[in-house]
């Protein structure tokens, strides 16, 4: 069975990556302008800024950008960055920090922070190369504290980043070009402006390490709550303890819109127990709960083998990797998956490019490893 979707989309940052761009600093001597001309940069010799209309190749600036050398923290001491606060189609409003020392696993975070002096900002954060850019909820309100603030501190946990309190010393007239930038050349602060951007979820508060919360006729505690990733519904599972335990995005179809219409359903998750697994759920499965499924997984155009497959329910089929980092890493370009097996119809499923990251920074920032715990 082959479930219809939109082109599967590559993962968030090598999409975006057309739309924001990691800009260096650019240490010229033109003055700034009243009004930004496309390509044409401009200093700001207080807090040593640069700015630039950023053209595209269709011709079209594509974002605005204000950036500096700043330093963050590092593990071992202070780390020169590439710090910009820039105006993209692709994203809106992003705060941005670039070095050769930052990770670059594929993380969708929808939990991360921009704390401007003492405010904190819920915001999506992402990698691009080098580059790990942070978009906040409120785009309007950061932008106004931005240009009050000292410092700000940029802070994901999915990825496992925290820049510490990085001065920035900016003055109004960068600002107020930023600002004029982007309505200059129509770009929306809190929204992508293209078209063709990869959607981002809405950046959510840190979730508390531990809330008890009751359980519901769907499922267990946290199940309610459901996070949009680009069609999927994305949850935090807790225990009876109230602490997460299980990352868990999944999607659901129907084949028809008569009674007893084919119901199927892709399953994903990162669990304490197992690390990364799979569930296929199809309602017409029925054989007995355990019995071993002897069966192919296909992931693109390659075959993923070191797995196993089982029936979990009358209707669900459990597929178990021996590394789910592998999986993981197929999983997360965008593609198609196509299960077979004796058991079921062929059953062949799109995992869009942002399912798999948003998994690994929630089983991060939750202490949760992709792998089984006996490896």
């Amino acid at each position: 069975m082959s479930i219809s979707s939109n082109a599967a989309r590559s993962r968030i940052g090598a999409a975006l990556a057309f739309f924001i761009t990691a800009t260096a600093p650019c240490f010229v001597h033109a003055a700034p302008t009243e009004k930004p001309v496309a390509g044409q940069q401009a200093r700001f010799a207080k807090g040593f800024w640069s700015a630039l209309p950023q053209v595209g190749p269709n011709g079209k600036v594509r974002q605005c950008v204000l950036v500096a050398l700043r330093q963050r923290a590092g593990k071992e001491g202070p780390v020169n960055t590439r710090f910009a606060i820039n105006i993209s189609r692709g994203a809106g409003l992003v705060v941005t920090m670039g070095d050769d020392g930052l990770p670059t696993e594929q993380v969708l975070d929808d939990q991360a922070e921009i704390v401007i002096d003492d405010r904190v900002f819920p915001a999506v954060g992402f990698p691009i190369g080098s580059t790990f850019v942070f978009h906040p909820g409120d785009a309007a309100g950061a932008l106004v504290a931005i240009g009050k603030a000292a410092r700000v501190r940029l802070r994901s946990d999915g990825a496992g980043i925290d820049s510490g309190a990085v001065t920035i010393d900016l003055p109004p007239e960068a600002l107020n070009w930023l600002k004029q930038c982007g309505k200059t050349f129509d770009i929306a602060i809190d929204k992508p402006s293209d078209l063709d951007a990869p959607e981002l979820p809405v950046p959510l508060p840190r979730s508390p390490r531990t809330a008890l919360l009751p359980a519901t006729a769907v499922g267990p505690p946290g199940m309610a709550d459901k996070q949009k990733i680009e069609g999927w519904d994305a949850s935090e599972l807790r225990n009876n303890d109230g602490n997460i335990i299980v990352c868990y995005i999944r999607r659901r179809y129907v084949t028809g819109s008569e009674p007893g219409s084919r119901r199927l359903g892709t399953f994903l998750m990162v669990s304490q127990r197992k690390g990364f697994t799979m569930m296929l759920k199809d309602s017409n499965v029925k054989p007995p709960e355990g019995q071993p499924v002897e069966a192919t997984l296909d992931v693109g155009n390659a075959p993923f083998t070191g797995f196993t497959a089982q029936v979990l329910g009358e209707d669900e089929i459990g597929i178990f990797p021996q590394h789910g980092k592998a999986l993981a890493a197929v999983l997360e370009q965008g593609v198609r998956a196509t299960f077979k097996s004796k058991v079921s119809d062929v059953f062949e499923f799109p995992v869009q490019g942002s399912v798999v990251p948003w998994l690994r920074a929630c089983a991060r920032r939750n202490g949760i490893a992709m792998e089984p715990v006996t490896q």
